[in-house]
């Protein structure tokens, strides 16, 4: 049997009971959301699903879940460790634009790589940061070949070069979207907060698109409110 979970009136699931065991014990899920089977027409509060199954509880890292004190959270009505999660960077995309244009493009290369490292923490085996450094390197292994058959031929370019910078333009957009997946995937399993990230705005704007989530996900484990998407 599959439930459907529903928390400030956003709609997560469907989940397995043993699904819902597992994000109770992670604080992913709290006892007092409500929750709902494919045959049931009426919520219920998760404690009601839950009953008297034990559940797992992981020991006490530090950190702090959904707002709770640092490395606890509510598990079957009393205070129980629970396992705590990354907080992404939280500093406001506006920002990381006005510093990228300063440095002329140089700090969105250095905050698309703390974007993806971070991903990475989350999600160990995602590719995104090695995407970026493939791309960083086939732009300067390409500007270096262009540089050096310009000043050797008098200003004409090289085929070769072109397509290292070609190479290097697909593949951020190939780190881009890989993070977003990545990204919706976590959060709507891990941490389940419905996030669904736009693919036009990923195109055109990933780097301030996604620091902009990340910061809304930063203040959200801080005072336990989430802004919703836009």
């Amino acid at each position: 049997m599959k439930y459907y979970i529903q928390r400030q009136l956003s709609e997560y699931g469907p989940y397995t009971l043993a699904d819902l065991q597992r994000y109770v014990a992670q604080g992913s899920i709290l006892m007092t959301d409500l929750a709902r089977s494919e045959g049931m027409t009426d919520w219920v509060p998760v404690s009601q699903v839950i009953g008297n199954i034990p559940v797992p509880v992981p020991g006490p890292p530090p950190g702090t879940v959904y707002g709770a004190t640092p490395g606890y959270g509510t598990v079957a009505g009393s205070p129980q460790p629970v396992g705590a999660f990354p907080v992404p960077p939280d500093f406001h995309w506006g920002l990381v634009l006005l510093i990228a244009i300063v440095t002329c493009g140089l700090f969105w290369w250095a905050w698309a790589i703390v974007e993806a490292a971070w991903i990475r923490k989350i999600k160990p085996q995602s590719k995104g940061l090695l995407f970026i450094l493939l791309s960083v390197a086939s732009y300067f292994v390409g500007g270096f070949i262009n540089g050096f058959t310009r000043a050797m031929n008098e200003g004409q370019a090289n085929p070769i070069g072109g397509l290292f910078s070609l190479a290097g333009f697909v593949l951020i957009f190939v780190a881009a979207f890989t993070m977003r997946s990545d990204l919706e995937d976590y959060y709507n399993s891990v941490e389940p907060i419905n996030l669904r990230l736009s693919g036009v705005m990923t195109f055109f704007f990933a780097v301030f698109y996604f620091q902009h989530h990340f910061s809304r996900i930063a203040q959200w484990k801080k005072n336990g409110v989430l802004a919703p998407q836009s």
